[in-house]
This record gives structure tokens, C-alpha cells and sequence, in this order.
């Protein structure tokens, strides 16, 4: 009966994900980039979607990195337009994996930190 429960869960969350354009690539190895051609927000950080690789995505107009560390969360974001940084963000965490700073870097405009949790 709980294996049942289990797959329907994994179901529900391959489903949800599928949904909002997230699907991180499938064996993460830590400070290697993976690519997409596409991404979506998840709460405050910027998420994959379907992993493609580099020359695939280089032709597109747009496209999108992330590197991620050993625990398999993103620690950089990039966003790319003809081969060219249009933003990038960095992601800090606590020793219990909670977001506690974000780093932007946006072309032409100062960079930006934002902190989360308590001061």
C-alpha cells in the first residue's frame, strides 16, 4: 500500500513540475553548467527547464544556465541573449539549506543582494 502512495506522490510531482517548466537535469554533478532553453521562478530562485545541451541551446536566441553545488542546489543562475550575459544570479544558503542571500548581476545596472530570513 505505501509503495503505491510513494508513486503516486512521485506522479503528482513529476506532474507539477512538468507544469511550471521545471525538470532539473536527472544526474547533478556539483559546479558543472547545464542548459535549457527555458526556466521558471521557484519561490526565489530561478529553476531549469528541460536540460538540453550547450549546442543545442547556443543557436537559440535565448538560454539559460545553472550550476549547482554538492547538496544539488542551484548556486548560479545565468541568463544568456545571443551568447551574452543578461543577468546573472548567485544563491547562498544556511547550513540547513534554507535561501539566506541572493546576488543579481543585471547588464547596465548596479548589483543587487537581497537577504532572507532573520536580520
Amino acid at each position: 500500500m505505501m509503495r503505491y502512495t510513494l508513486l503516486g506522490l512521485a506522479f503528482v510531482l513529476a506532474a507539477s513540475m512538468a507544469e511550471n517548466g521545471i525538470a532539473r537535469p536527472e544526474r547533478i554533478v556539483p559546479n558543472q553548467p547545464y542548459y535549457a532553453d527555458e526556466f521558471a521562478m521557484e519561490g526565489e530562485i530561478a529553476e531549469l527547464g528541460e536540460e538540453r545541451n550547450f549546442e543545442e541551446v547556443f543557436k537559440n536566441y535565448e538560454y539559460y544556465e545553472a550550476i549547482y553545488d554538492e547538496r544539488e542546489r542551484p548556486i548560479l543562475f545565468r541568463a544568456y541573449r545571443r551568447g551574452e550575459i543578461l543577468w546573472t544570479e548567485r544563491y547562498h544558503y544556511d547550513e540547513q539549506g534554507k535561501l539566506i542571500k541572493k546576488e543579481i548581476i543585471r547588464q547596465g545596472k548596479p548589483p543587487e543582494t537581497i537577504h532572507f530570513g532573520a536580520p
